[in-house]
């Protein structure tokens, strides 16, 4: 009798082994299954309402360049006149931050933009006016004088009196100065008062 128990329960483990082995094949199947059906993702549920006219991915797209706080905005004006390119860089203003390039160009139109990135823009524009940083450096009574020149490089006034003596200047600039020393751009004019000072 025994020996019919061992064998009932032999029987019975090796039964249970088969049939816990197909059970277990048959749910990895039913995974496999599932696993390579299409599913309603992220991406297509996006472009069902992109079709449906609900959402606009170009506009959702986060890969898009916006300006940010610290974006700095160069702006470059050719002034055709004088053909002088006057350069100025700034930090952006509160107003003109978050934007994207095109939502950029309408709130600056009379500009083209040659630059957009979130660290960078530049914007280019050209007029016919004269950019009025034309100066003119002389000697008067001991002292460099600036005066501001016209279109036709005529002195047009008095722009500024320096406290820069011309008693301690190499004399190739006093003859420089005695002549007349012209300079465009503010820049230009900063640079060249260091070097005398």
């Amino acid at each position: 009798m025994r020996k019919y128990l061992w064998i009932i329960l032999l029987i019975g483990i090796v039964s249970g082994f088969f049939v816990g082995t197909y059970i277990y094949n048959q749910s990895t199947e039913e995974d496999k299954k599932i696993a390579f059906e299409p599913v309603d993702d992220e991406c297509t549920i996006e472009a069902d309402l992109e079709e449906a006219g609900i959402l606009d991915l170009k506009r959702v797209n986060s890969s898009e360049e916006k300006t940010s706080p610290n974006t700095i905005i160069t702006t470059k004006i050719l002034y055709k006149k004088c053909n002088h390119l006057k350069i100025n860089s700034q930090k952006i203003d509160k107003e003109s931050v978050n934007l994207n390039e095109e939502e950029f160009k309408k709130i600056c139109p009379e500009w083209k933009v040659q630059k957009f990135t979130s660290k960078e823009v530049v914007l280019y524009q050209e007029t016919e006016d004269f950019c009025n940083e034309h100066y003119l450096l002389k000697e008067a009574n001991g002292y460099i004088e600036i005066y501001a020149l016209d279109e036709n490089d005529e002195i047009n006034y008095l722009f500024q009196t320096t406290d820069i003596a011309t008693e301690y200047l190499t004399e190739i600039d006093k003859g420089n100065l005695q002549k007349g020393i012209k300079i465009y751009t503010n820049k230009e004019l900063n640079k060249v008062l260091e070097d005398f000072e």
